[in-house]
């Protein structure tokens, strides 16, 4: 992570001694001219912090009540005493400290608050860009797709993109990061010669289901000219023992930390909801399970929602709508009809037994796949909020992989193709499973299972394989990779037309013939069915080489080996890669071969230990292997994968199972005519499936290639 560099003078708002400012105007307030001025000026900015016009953000209802419910405290009131060494501390951060700054209080209210304006004061003094998240069930922020969207939804165009349109989280991530890698894209202020970007996530206590993750530290990375600051309560510093630096990938001597004194929240309606919490017990039950079903819901829900997805009796809707003032202020009725506590705070103070939150996330997913399961509702008259969040619960639930691949499927497409957001809805939750089967694929890797657990690890490959499949699939039919315009324009949600050809049926009709000529016997017949119905219609279709280290002793050749001798590199020695072939040094020692292996970097380093490992005894394969994989992981591009995969024969389990989970699907082979056949593709990293699975693998993933591609041709 690279320090920022450092920020022009500060001037501070005309008025005020310099280092210090106050907002809110009024009173002690600071700033000059008229009132009404500077409250012009503030919306003005204020309205920057919603993102540009057209885009996803502007429209985000989450975010506008955001904005609304502390509109007065950032734009009226008189900045408290308290906040002025605060405000200046962050002035100071942002002027010359380090990268990423965390701001620690168990007080959310008015740690919101003080970012809120300290986020307006920097936009109002044009000192960068700001993105401004609140992470909030109350905003519909809380889940990680829901997050990404608005993020990347609030920079000013979309020309740090890895993509057109991301059309997946993981796509949304890596166009975060490219932004926090070349600030100059998403920012000219204070100037095109400087520009800096502020980012503030606040409240990263309330994400939902699971992240920030160590998987994908979107945040990990900020150069010059980005800054970040996150900001969560002291309880919430690590998840199942990860510390909350390790899951954003920021390193302790890279961060500032800000620990604001204070107490938890005691505003007016905190302890208006948690006297309401305390009279539960008297409180009306089918009031109480309302509130419980609102607390538990993870963004605003409308009351079809709250009934067919979150269980509730129509007449325990209406007795929220026909019970006591008290009870209704602790809730806001969107202008799009949906309920959700009136802030976070509030909605802490309503307090749940974990085992309540549980049983009602339980009965929710049992609900959702009953209906899928049966075809018991129409796609389009499922109701929106089992759509969008049925994942989420089920992944903080942390449900079987079998009832997750039920989300990968084209009933479940259909259905989230009905409803808005269903591209990138969709494939949150293919990920979702594919993430869930490679957590258990290493798992069975390990050690003490690897013998008994080859069939496991097969069945768990081609999850992740469907899931890469599908994923790449949908990509291709939506096809904005290939628009040349999108980088003028606010980020808008990404739509596919499903029956739109993939393009890619000869490269999936080789991969079935490269698979069937791996296996023998009755295996070989049933993928060659697959193969022949692939094949039908297209031109001769041959078998892709499969990347090995060769065992012909035919290729020795005196004048290569004393060129290697005298100290020339593999590549400059005609070709150290035949074809898919590592030509082994045949006519040198393995003592002479390891000495000249040690001697290489990059990939000629790597060709130089995979030639060798089928002369080398058992002791010193498993440390050549391992410098395989180093240098790999070091210098890896594709085709060093090509070397990679020759060594899978040799290659410790867990090591396979971490290349096929990195590399399948990656930015090399995103594309599924790539994914298929090609550099990095499923064919090419087959010897790694072998190794992993077996026959059983490669038969596994031959059908999988090929219900796929009649699912989604």
């Amino acid at each position: 992570m690279a320090r920022t560099a450092p920020v022009p003078n500060i001037p501070a708002i005309p008025g005020m001694n310099p280092g210090v400012f106050v907002m809110g105007g009024g009173g002690g307030g600071g700033g000059s001219g008229g009132r009404g001025q500077d409250l012009a000026a503030r919306r003005d900015a204020l309205q920057s912090l919603r993102g540009p016009e057209g885009g996803y953000a502007r429209s985000h209802r989450g975010l506008a009540s955001f904005w609304r419910a502390i509109a007065d405290e950032v734009l009226v009131r008189p900045t408290p005493p308290a906040f002025l060494p605060l405000l200046t501390q962050l002035d100071d951060w942002l002027a010359g400290g380090p990268a990423c700054a965390l701001v620690v209080s168990a007080d959310p209210g008015t740690r919101t608050a003080l970012l809120a304006r300290w986020a307006l004061s920097i936009v109002e003094r044009k000192l960068a860009e700001v993105i401004f998240v609140p992470v909030s069930p109350c905003f519909g922020t809380a889940v990680e797709r829901d997050m990404l969207k608005l993020f990347f939804g609030l920079f000013r165009s979309s020309a740090t993109a890895v993509f057109s349109r991301p059309r997946s989280p993981e796509e949304l991530m890596l166009s975060i990061r490219m932004a926090l890698r070349g600030v100059d894209s998403v920012s000219s202020v204070p100037n095109e010669e400087c520009p800096q970007l502020l980012v503030i996530v606040d409240g990263i206590e309330r994400a939902a289901d699971g992240w920030p993750h160590r998987r994908m530290p979107f945040l990990g990375e900020a150069y010059d000219g980005a800054h970040i600051v996150v900001s969560t309560s002291p309880e919430s510093s690590s998840v199942h023992g990860v510390e909350l630096h390790e899951r954003l990938a920021w390193s302790p001597e890279q961060t500032r930390v800000f620990l604001l004194a204070g107490e938890s929240d005691s505003s007016e309606g905190t302890t208006q909801a948690r006297r309401t919490a305390d009279s539960a017990g008297d409180m009306e039950p089918s009031l109480a399970r309302f509130f419980d079903a609102l607390g538990t819901a993870l963004a605003p829900v409308s009351n079809d929602d709250l009934v067919l997805a979150l269980g509730l009796d129509a007449t325990e809707v209406e007795a929220f709508k026909d019970g006591p003032h008290a009870a209704q202020r602790l809730v806001l009725l969107s202008d799009d009809g949906k309920f959700s506590f009136r802030d976070d705070a509030t909605r802490a103070g309503w307090t749940m037994e974990t085992s309540k939150v549980a049983s009602i996330e339980d009965a929710l997913i049992a609900r959702g796949l009953a209906a899928l399961t049966r075809a018991a509702i129409s796609p389009e008259a499922w109701p929106s909020y089992l759509v969008e969040y049925l994942g989420a619960h089920m992944k903080r639930r942390s449900v079987s992989i079998v009832d997750l691949l039920t989300l990968v499927s084209p009933e479940w497409l259909r259905i989230w193709m009905s409803h808005p957001g269903g591209l990138v809805g969709f494939t949150t939750d293919a990920r979702r499973a594919r993430y869930a089967a490679e957590d258990a694929l290493i798992e069975a890797c390990r050690p003490a299972r690897a013998a008994a657990a080859e069939q496991e690890r097969a069945t768990l490959l081609c999850v992740i394989v469907r899931c890469a499949l599908v994923e790449a699939s949908l990509f291709a039919k939506e096809g904005s990779i290939e628009e040349v315009d999108y980088r003028k324009a606010p980020y808008v949600e990404p739509t596919v037309d499903v029956a739109k050809p993939t393009g890619a049926a000869r490269e999936r009709a080789e991969a079935l013939v490269t698979f069937a000529s791996l296996v023998t016997g009755s295996e070989q017949q049933l993928v060659q069915r697959w193969a022949m119905d692939a094949c039908a219609g297209l031109d001769e279709i041959l078998p892709r080489p499969i990347p090995h280290v060769t065992a012909d002793r035919s290729a020795a050749d005196p004048e290569r080996t004393r060129r290697l001798r005298a100290g020339a590199t593999y590549d400059e020695v005609d070709g150290y890669l035949s074809r898919d072939m590592v030509i082994r040094p045949t006519d040198l020692s393995p003592d002479e071969a390891w000495r000249l292996a040690e001697s290489r970097e990059g990939e000629s380093r790597m060709v130089s230990f995979a030639g060798i490992l089928p002369d080398l005894p058992e002791d010193m394969r498993e440390k050549a292997v391992r410098e395989v994989m180093s240098a790999y992981w070091a210098h890896g591009d594709r085709e060093a994968l090509r070397i990679l995969a020759a060594c899978a024969p040799w290659m410790a389990l867990a090591d396979a199972a971490r290349v096929i989970c990195n590399e399948l699907g990656n930015d090399w082979t995103d594309e599924l005519p790539r994914m298929l056949v090609g550099f990095g593709s499923l064919t090419e990293l087959s010897p790694l499936l072998q190794r992993l699975g077996g026959t059983a693998a490669i038969v596994g993933v031959a059908r999988t290639i090929a219900e796929v591609g009649q699912w989604l041709p």
